[in-house]
């Protein structure tokens, strides 16, 4: 997308999405394994949609990992827990075909590392391993090794790897976790969780007390890592089973804070630290956490948020919802959705042919909808409701792909 002679992002058509099937997620089972089922629909604008005995049951060990190809042609699936990659031809309603799967644990050293699909072609896998050092037995550091990993999505072939020692930070905690990339301009961009070790107790200490950080490596060869760190923002970058890192359409990189959360800013290589967008002032409440957010085009965005003062957004009494933000005009608008939403695990929504964003939205144990929201709408009300959706017992809408 081009931008006119005003390089004003926010005066071009916004963009729609050119689908064959949208594919809905569901989960069973908020503890330990959980089950994944997906059906696969060519119009979600009405109708109802059951998992009673339907859906695809995807591969998994503990869980599925899944995206849909932009194209609505493909599903992919990183079994998380057995190690391996699938990828799948879309039939329509449960009918999936399996064309391709690859072995990952063993490139990875882990059957359980994460992955982000980037775009038709390629995805990435990650891993981080910690080793705590110690001198004369005196704890010095704890070294982490990435283990990044590139694929191929046509067949599922790995492609360039490599195992890179990151860089120390002056806080002396270091990172355990990334995941969520993107890639602009020759980079790849990773979310990164920090996390600090007691060798008295040989436990690690969680933390938020750190400068919002994100790893970079050149791309494709996953070589040179640097890390990129905030002074407007602190905490985790790497989300949970939802996407974080977007770039827009003029190249800036947008990522996501966990709690309180923030969308903060990359351009030209670093961090822009005259550019935030705190959640919890623009949407008028006291501390607001997140876990990922879609970006639509044009600046506009979605968020699911929780409520943090209530408690954590694991916690299924924590109330959630949904906005739709602004990065140009740096605003936020809480959706007039139903109470009683718990996205802890919501994992997708996808820009579809109407130009409208989709969303799978279902209060707990309770029926919900496919929620059409107008990217184009400032308004609370700013959406139509599609499909019907059944639900049940500890089983939840993980998204649309």
């Amino acid at each position: 997308m081009s931008c006119d002679s005003s390089d004003d992002p926010q005066e071009e058509v916004f963009p729609v999405g050119n689908q064959e099937f949208y594919n809905v997620a569901f989960g069973v089972s908020s503890e330990g394994n959980s089950g994944t089922y997906a059906q696969a629909f060519t119009d979600l604008s009405n109708g109802s949609i059951s998992f009673d005995g339907e859906g695809f049951e995807v591969p998994s060990v503990r869980t599925a990992r899944i995206y849909g190809s932009p194209s609505g042609k493909y599903l992919y699936n990183l079994s998380y827990g057995g190690g391996f990659l699938y990828k799948y031809e879309i039939q329509g309603g449960s009918n999936y075909v399996q064309l391709e799967e690859t072995n990952v644990q063993i490139a990875m050293g882990t059957a359980y590392p994460r992955w982000t699909v980037l775009n038709e072609d390629e995805a990435l896998v990650h891993n981080i391993t910690t080793e705590h050092i110690f001198e004369d037995d005196v704890y010095t550091h704890t070294k982490a090794t990435a283990v990044l990993q590139r694929v191929e999505l046509a067949d599922l072939s790995l492609a360039e790897k490599s195992e890179l020692a990151l860089p120390q930070t002056e806080d002396g905690l270091h990172i355990w976790r990334i995941d969520n990339p993107t890639i602009q301009g020759g980079k790849a961009y990773y979310g990164v969780a920090k996390r600090g070790y007691d060798p008295n107790t040989d436990e690690n200490i969680n933390t938020t007390d750190y400068k919002a950080t994100t790893l970079v490596v050149d791309y494709p060869s996953l070589e040179n890592p640097m890390l990129l760190e905030s002074e407007v923002a602190q905490g985790s970058t790497y989300g949970y089973r939802a996407p974080v890192y977007h770039t827009d359409e003029l190249g800036a990189i947008y990522h996501l804070t966990a709690e309180p959360a923030k969308i903060i800013k990359i351009e030209n290589g670093s961090y822009d630290n005259s550019y935030q967008l705190d959640l919890s002032s623009a949407l008028g409440m006291t501390k607001v956490g997140a876990n990922g957010w879609y970006y639509v085009g044009n600046g506009i965005g979605y968020v699911p948020f929780y409520d943090a003062t209530v408690g954590s957004g694991s916690d299924t009494t924590t109330p959630w919802g949904v906005a739709r933000i602004d990065l140009y005009n740096k605003t936020a608008v809480k959706l007039n959705l139903p109470e009683n939403l718990w996205m802890w695990y919501y994992q997708s929504g996808v820009l579809a042919k109407d130009g409208n964003f989709y969303m799978a939205i279902a209060p707990l144990g309770e029926t919900g909808n496919i929620y059409m929201f107008d990217p184009q709408s400032t308004s609370p009300d700013g959406f139509t409701k599609g499909a019907e959706l059944d639900s049940g017992a500890d089983s939840f809408y993980l998204g649309i792909y």
